[in-house]
């Protein structure tokens, strides 16, 4: 009798490993997470990302309602052997308010909500008069959607990655609104994306194709930042998981 209790237990935490979830993170923002533009590197951070996550051994999805880039036929290299996830919420040229009215239709359809949402977006409302208006009052109100899909999800902001222009204005302004609207529950958090950053395209060592627009060497400099301003809540979101899952199996 004692051996066959044993045996189920031993299938119960093969089965628990089995069926853990994944930490499921949301690149959200416009071209600079989009990318796929042919002709040239233009992977993003998100492939950067993608294996620095696997390479640190976490168990994760990246989610979206798109898998494309800009063209249609631009292909992500495999990684060690395994293809690059392609989902994401990126969209080339899109500004902030646009996103913000088409995202609740798109994490209506997530078959799972958002663990972590990484949003990089401001880049295409520079040119704009109401930066609150234009900015702040939407990503506010994305938190707000996200956290109505899950309670408590980690939403991380990254600060434009320019060194002067408007973004000097517009910085501020999105440090205030995660201070005002974090909290200990679901934790908003801002990335300083425009430190160690050249932009300029002409200068030696420039991060960018074209001022805006990641190399790969800029790419590989977010996925860092990102990695590093995630690490503090991947083991606890995958703790977490893996504690539901075997509570389920209980069941």
């Amino acid at each position: 009798m004692k051996r066959l209790i044993l045996l189920l237990l031993l299938a119960m935490a093969v089965f628990t490993t089995v069926i853990a979830e994944p930490i499921r993170i949301v690149p959200i923002g416009d071209s600079i997470t989009q990318g796929g533009r042919s002709g040239r590197e233009e992977y993003t951070y998100r492939y950067s990302l993608f294996c620095k996550m696997k390479d640190a051994g976490y168990d994760f999805d990246f989610i979206g309602s798109l898998k494309s880039g800009l063209n249609a036929d631009f292909k992500w290299p495999d990684y060690k052997g395994q293809p690059f996830d392609t989902d994401h919420e990126g969209h080339y040229g899109w500004k902030t308010a646009a996103v913000h009215d088409k995202l609740q239709g798109w994490i209506n359809d997530y078959a799972a909500p958002a663990d972590i949402a990484l949003i990089h977006l401001g880049t295409n409302d520079q040119g704009s008069k109401d930066f609150n208006k234009d900015i702040i009052e939407p990503m506010k109100d994305m938190v707000k959607m996200l956290r109505e899909k899950n309670p408590r999800v980690v939403v991380i902001f990254a600060h434009l990655n320019f060194n002067g222009g408007k973004a000097l204005e517009i910085r501020p302004l999105v440090a205030k609104m995660a201070e005002e609207i974090t909290t200990k529950e679901s934790p908003v958090l801002t990335v300083n994306m425009y430190e160690g950053w050249i932009e300029d395209p002409q200068k030696e060592g420039t991060d960018t194709f074209d001022w805006a627009h990641p190399n790969p060497q800029g790419q590989k400099k977010m996925s860092k930042k990102w990695f590093e301003k995630m690490k503090p809540f991947l083991d606890d979101i995958a703790k977490s998981k893996k504690n539901k899952d075997e509570k389920k199996v209980l069941l």
